[in-house]
């Protein structure tokens, strides 16, 4: 697979996609890397904390919330695709010990598919 892009962090209210205040500038950041770099393809791969079984989808409906964004703010729907992965992937292990490390894990990365 290819490198993922550095981002401080895209993370999402609990059991929500809605992104969190913190991460607005960061949304906006990787706006400003799609128009930069008009040649790069993305994956954008939402996931969730806390529970193993995923309820209502969230996971994809997280990565969907950046993919409109993007879409609406002028990137090419054959540049951003976007999956859920649910909680397979967590940055810290389940069950998290703080909340901290939960917001960590309700998260989406960006996966670079062609630069």
């Amino acid at each position: 697979m290819g490198e993922f892009l550095k981002l401080k962090g895209l993370n999402f209210y609990n059991m929500s996609d809605v992104i969190l205040p913190d991460s607005r500038p960061i949304l906006e950041e990787l706006l400003q890397i799609m128009k930069d770099n008009p040649t790069l393809k993305i994956e954008i791969q939402g996931h969730i904390c806390c529970k193993e079984i995923e309820v209502e989808d969230i996971s994809i409906k997280r990565a969907k919330t950046v993919y409109n964004y993007l879409l609406s703010n002028g990137i090419s729907e054959s540049r951003i695709s976007y999956k859920g992965f649910a909680s397979t992937r967590p940055i810290y292990p389940l069950p998290e010990k703080n909340e901290e490390e939960r917001v960590a894990n309700r998260r989406v990365e960006i996966l670079i598919l062609e630069k």
